[in-house]
């Protein structure tokens, strides 16, 4: 019998807890699934690895592509330079889980880095750091001296394309920003969903699939109080809900 909540499988990524090397999920995402009505599921960079990978993925209804502290690796979109915060595990797990969603129609929210990787999934590439690109001036990284509840509070505006499906909630909306890495060529079959002020590439989405969208900042912090980020887990959560057709 069909769960009444839809499970949604949320990727881990590697992280030393108390010195011992642990697949981990920031708390926030859970909670952001949970209050929306999904029932999460955590899956750790092995889950790339199991020869049963479709049966294990078939009990998702939904894929959440988090951010995080690494950074997708150089050689995955044709770059050369050296990248220290890397995570070849959670690259090769979210990779193949953008493909999964691609082929069967599994609705999918992609977070920051998973914005990245779902950029470059479709064959896009990345800045690997905004700030050495001319033209890009909006306050897109956090100071890292404040506390986080500062560090995740909105800084800039986000400007919302017609035609797309964020264009349902408005023409603009203020967002927080928390990266180093940012889109510079939009993969094929990619609509930009949302630029910052300075041009630079905010959201992005998947328009022939049920739902695949991915954002620059950060929904899940202010997931209840904040419209935009109650618009996106709704949307993601109700269309993790209706029964796709494979």
């Amino acid at each position: 019998m069909k769960n009444s909540r839809p499970i949604i499988a949320i990727v881990a990524c590697y992280k030393m807890v108390d010195g011992q090397p642990s697949q981990a999920v920031y708390q926030k995402y859970i909670d952001a699934v949970n209050f929306y009505g999904g029932n999460p599921i955590l899956l750790p960079s092995t889950a790339a690895d199991d020869e049963n990978f479709d049966a294990l993925l078939a009990i998702a209804d939904g894929i959440l592509l988090t951010g995080s502290y690494s950074n997708v690796a150089p050689a995955r979109y044709g770059a050369t330079h050296i990248e220290a915060k890397q995570d070849l595990g959670r690259d090769e797990l979210s990779f193949k889980l953008l493909a999964y969603a691609d082929r069967t129609g599994t609705p999918l929210l992609a977070v920051c880095r998973g914005l990245q990787e779902m950029n470059v999934y479709f064959e896009g590439t990345l800045h690997p750091d905004w700030r050495e690109v001319e033209g890009f001036y909006e306050p897109h990284l956090e100071d890292s001296t404040q506390p986080l509840e500062v560090q995740y509070q909105p800084v800039h505006d986000v400007i919302i394309q017609p035609d797309g499906r964020l264009a349902a909630f408005g023409e603009k909306w203020h967002v927080n920003s928390l990266h180093k890495q940012a889109i510079n060529k939009v993969g094929e079959r990619l609509f930009v969903e949302a630029l910052a002020p300075d041009g630079l590439v905010e959201a992005i989405s998947l328009l022939q699939h049920p739902f695949m969208i991915g954002v620059q900042w950060h929904p899940e912090l202010n997931y209840a109080q904040d419209n935009l980020s109650k618009f996106l887990f709704m949307e993601f959560i109700h269309y993790a809900s209706t029964p796709q057709i494979e």
